[in-house]
C-alpha cells in the first residue's frame, strides 16, 4: 500500500530522535535553570509593595489602654521601628530582650503592633517580660497587619519621620540585622 523509502524512513528515526531525547533535555536544562534561579533568592528577603509609601490608615486600639485608639498619625514626625509580634511567637519571645537594649536609642520610637493575639495574653507578656514599645497597638483580627502584608511574626517595619515605610525585615531582629540594615539608615 504505503511503501516509505529509506530517506523517509530515516528522517523518521532523526525525528523520533529528537522528540525522545532533544525536548526531555531542553525542559531538563530549563528545569534547571529556574531551580538555579529560586536558590540564588533570600527567601526572608521578600519584596514589599509597601516599600517607600505611606503607612496605611488605621483606627486601632492601644494595649495598654483599650479606650485610647491609635491612628496613623503616630508615625509622623518621629522615626519609627513598628515591630509586629504576638504573646504565642516564640521567635518574638527571642527579639524581645534585643528590643529592650535597643529602645534606649533616641533617634527612633520602637512601636509595638499586637498582631491576631488576645488583649489579656499580650498585656501579661508585657508585664512578664517588660515593655520595650513607646505605644502598642492591638490589632486582633489582623486587619492592619494585613494592610502591611505580614506573612508572620515577628515582622518590622522602619518608617521615617514623614510616615513612610522604608525598610521591612521579615523575621526577628537582632544586632546583626540592626548593625547592616536599621543603623544604616539611622544615619549613623
Amino acid at each position: 500500500m504505503f511503501d516509505r523509502t529509506d530517506k523517509e524512513q530515516k528522517m523518521t528515526k532523526q525525528y523520533l530522535l529528537t522528540v525522545r531525547y532533544f525536548f526531555p533535555m531542553m525542559l531538563l536544562v530549563l528545569l534547571l535553570f529556574f531551580l538555579w534561579q529560586g536558590l540564588q533568592r533570600d527567601p526572608l528577603q521578600l519584596p514589599s509593595p509597601l516599600l517607600n509609601k505611606p503607612m496605611p490608615t488605621f483606627t486601632l486600639a492601644s494595649v495598654e489602654n483599650s479606650k485610647k485608639r491609635l491612628t496613623a498619625n503616630m508615625f509622623f514626625g518621629h522615626v519609627s521601628l513598628l515591630v509586629v509580634w504576638s504573646s504565642w511567637c516564640v521567635n518574638c519571645l527571642a527579639e524581645h530582650a534585643f528590643l529592650l537594649n535597643a529602645r534606649k536609642d533616641s533617634r527612633l520610637q520602637i512601636i509595638g503592633l499586637n498582631y491576631r493575639d488576645r488583649l489579656l495574653s499580650a498585656r501579661h507578656w508585657l508585664s512578664q517580660y517588660g515593655n520595650p514599645y513607646y505605644k502598642v497597638i492591638f490589632d486582633p483580627k489582623g486587619l492592619l497587619g494585613m494592610n502591611l502584608g505580614v506573612s508572620g511574626v515577628p515582622e518590622s517595619f522602619l518608617l521615617d519621620e514623614k510616615g513612610i515605610i522604608r525598610y521591612k525585615q521579615i523575621g526577628p531582629l537582632n544586632e546583626f540585622i540592626w548593625n547592616t540594615e536599621i543603623e544604616p539608615r539611622l544615619g549613623g
